[in-house]
């Protein structure tokens, strides 16, 4: 039999938001693309009137405005729905904007607003951190000094414009002078107290996917440096973004497939790749390969060249997966400065798992398209230890997350119109699942990354391996670099 082999420039192995990205820009020059997607996963649940949006991070749910419309210049395309930024309700910089927090933090002994503003965000920790307040002055002018810092480095137009990506050649960053602190965040941090410490702990995992030590203090000074920036998109609708991405993408003649997985991926040198499809006779050929899954989905994959992936996927592995519970709620149970996105920790002596740490993101009061009227949807996101999954694992984590929510939500059984983790037990085990939290004890260059996008000939890696500390911007800004580096070999 004469199998038919369908043939691309470029084939995207996964439907994350980098992949589409890179997909986009490239369809953009006329380039060959087809996006292969899981049929499987589903990325929302629907339930009795109430939308559910699993998340990563509170990046999926708030980003910066600036970055946002530079991302819509470079793929030709508008965010904007009602003379507003699209996807969410802009804050601007103006007085009230100034006194809307980011997300909450909530420790055992502290809860503490996140202002952009520097002056509002000092009245919180003065409040929650007396002993500490010279200290953590001083710590914040560091913040400040970055700011200044990287606002010469970064040049008004291009990639950098929206991270300051390290492009100069190895000789060159040998030779000149660095001007960001090499300290390490354990190292820097090791003087305040355990509360504190762990305050600024959670707003990293808050804002990526990255638990490590050994991160640069210069990825906290830039996560935390918020003052500065022009203004915030907040409740953000992911979906809603990717699904205006893809329509751009398809205007442009790029190709989506729903498939059920890969067999194999074979490298035939200058011809490219060749795939074989799981329950498909048909073959598919690329010239240039994109992986747009998690790492440790992917390696068994390319046979021979797993080698290429397995060195990055030991270099950054997951830690935790983050497990989604889903509640319906009245909105009369929602306590008196409650935010609208939090992240909470009950006891700092105790690991992340078994309910300890939970994010909490609420559906916008009034939104009818996530909850009916006077409800609110509620996703909570909980770590289990990476592999530990059984019934009985799930069982007990549940209880534990529940433990957990009925501390922040008092007489929370009245009010509650159910608890559900239907969707996570059907897509838990998909091969396009996204959401973990990684370490890595390796040493990196904040402005590199950590897993490169290209990773051999032809062959490139978009997810959030690679800015695992940026978050959506990360995966964002991979997909750019990937769409600019395919596009600037194949010509």
């Amino acid at each position: 039999m004469i199998r038919q082999t369908d043939e691309y420039e470029v084939i995207i192995l996964g439907s994350g938001l980098g992949g589409l990205v890179a997909g986009t820009y490239l369809s953009k020059a006329k380039q060959r693309v087809l996006l292969l997607k899981e049929k499987r996963y589903l990325p929302t649940y629907l339930k009795d009137g109430y939308r559910f949006v699993p998340f990563s991070n509170f990046s999926e749910k708030l980003i910066k405005a600036a970055f946002l419309r530079e991302t819509a210049q470079e793929l030709n395309l508008s965010f904007e729905q009602n003379g507003r930024e699209g996807f969410g309700e802009e804050e601007t910089r103006s007085e009230n904007s100034r006194q809307m927090a980011l997300f909450q933090v909530i420790l055992p002994k502290a809860r503490i607003d996140l202002f952009p503003e520097r002056s509002m965000l000092q009245l919180e920790w003065k409040r929650e951190f007396r002993e500490e307040v010279a200290q953590i002055e001083n710590f914040y002018n560091e913040v400040n000094r970055f700011q200044h810092l990287l606002k010469k480095l970064k040049p008004k137009e291009g990639i950098q414009s929206i991270f300051p990506v390290q492009s100069r050649s190895l000789i060159k960053r040998w030779l000149s002078f660095e001007p960001f602190s090499k300290g390490k965040v354990d190292e820097e941090l090791s003087s305040f107290s355990r509360e504190f410490r762990e305050f600024i702990k959670l707003q990293m995992i808050s804002w990526g996917s990255l638990n490590s030590n050994h991160m640069p203090i210069s990825v906290i000074h830039y996560l935390l440096s918020n003052e500065e920036k022009e203004g915030w998109v907040a409740n953000i609708d992911l979906e809603d973004m990717k699904k205006t991405i893809f329509e751009k993408f398809f205007q442009l003649g790029g190709k989506a497939e729903e498939i059920e997985g890969v067999k194999k991926v074979e490298a035939e040198g200058k011809k490219g790749f060749t795939f074989s499809l799981k329950k498909e006779q048909r073959m598919l050929r690329s010239k240039f390969l994109v992986l747009n899954s998690p790492l440790h989905h992917l390696s068994k994959l390319l046979g021979k060249k797993r080698k290429l992936l397995s060195r990055w996927e030991e270099k950054i592995e997951p830690k935790y997966a983050l497990f989604p519970i889903f509640l319906g709620i009245r909105e009369k149970v929602i306590p008196v400065g409650m935010r609208d996105l939090l992240v909470s920790i009950m006891d700092l002596e105790k690991p992340y798992e078994e309910g300890n740490v939970l994010f909490l993101s609420l559906s916008k009061k009034g939104d009818e398209a996530q909850a009916p009227e006077g409800k609110r949807a509620l996703t909570v996101q909980s770590f289990m230890a990476f592999g530990e999954w059984d019934e009985n694992s799930f069982i007990e984590h549940q209880k534990g997350v529940m433990k957990h929510i009925r501390n922040l939500i008092p007489f929370l059984e009245k009010h509650i119109e159910f608890a559900d983790w239907d969707w996570t037990k059907g897509q838990f085990f998909c091969w396009s699942y996204p959401h973990f939290l990684y370490e890595t004890n390796s040493e990196f260059q904040w402005r590199e990354g950590i897993v490169p996008t290209r990773i051999s000939k032809n062959l490139y890696f978009c997810g959030k391996e690679n800015f695992p500390y940026l978050g959506l911007e990360g995966e964002i800004l991979s997909g750019l670099m990937i769409g600019k580096e395919i596009l600037k070999k194949s010509h």
